[in-house]
Parts: structure tokens; sequence; C-alpha cells
């Protein structure tokens, strides 16, 4: 994959965690805002470099912490647990934890990655028998 496919891939994913985060909270009033909000784009990008270094990471629980002293955002991604789908692709449950603003979201997420599309959410994997 080029590394162009591969940003866009990472991109797509990071995208997915965050639309998931706030149609999550758009549906749940009492949530408020979550501190995706209030990212930066140069948040994101500490997000998305994050999560792609610990899905792609040979450790089985890789853990990477991110902050952004202009913003005072940070986070942290980790591989929580790994499985190879029914359908062949290796997925990781990727724990995803956000601070902006006074606000703190944690959320896991399962995400398969295929040759053609790179690491894709995919909350209907299901581990191979």
């Amino acid at each position: 994959m080029t590394t162009r496919a591969h940003c866009g891939a990472a991109l797509a994913l990071i995208a997915g965690c965050a639309a998931a985060i706030t149609a999550y909270g758009s549906n749940l009033g009492f949530l408020g805002k979550s501190p995706i909000s209030y990212f930066k784009a140069d948040d994101m990008a500490l997000m998305r470099q994050s999560a792609l270094k610990v899905l792609d990471a040979a450790e089985p629980n890789a853990k990477e912490s991110w902050s952004n002293a202009k913003t005072g955002a940070s986070g942290l991604a980790e591989v929580r647990s790994q499985f190879t789908a029914t359908d062949g692709a290796t997925c990781k449950r990727l724990r995803i934890q956000n601070k902006a603003k006074g606000l703190e979201s944690d959320a896991t997420y399962t995400a398969c990655k295929y040759p053609d599309r790179g690491w894709v959410l995919n909350s209907d994997a299901a581990p191979a028998k």
C-alpha cells in the first residue's frame, strides 16, 4: 500500500471513530459534548498517528499516548486484543481515550486490516473458529 493510500485509510479509520463518538453522543443528549468536538486539526493528526502506530505494531498490547501543548488536548490509543476474523482479516480491538476542555471519552472499536483498504472499522468482525 502506498503512503498516500495508507494515510487515506488511517484518516478514514479515525474519521469513523470520530463519527461513531459524535453519533453516539448525539443520540444520548445527557452526554453533552465530547472531547473530539474541541479538537483542532493538529489534535486529530496526533490521534490518528497514535492509532496507526499501535495498529501497525507487532506488539500485542501496543499503547501510545499523545498530547498537544498548544491546545491542551491529549489521548491514548491501545490495542486490547487481536484476532483473525472469519474473512481472514487481522483484526484488533482498539481503545481510544481522548481528553479536551475538561471532558474525557473512552471507547473501544474493532479495526480490521484489508490488503486493498488498510485498517477499517468493522463492528461485525468475528473471530474465526
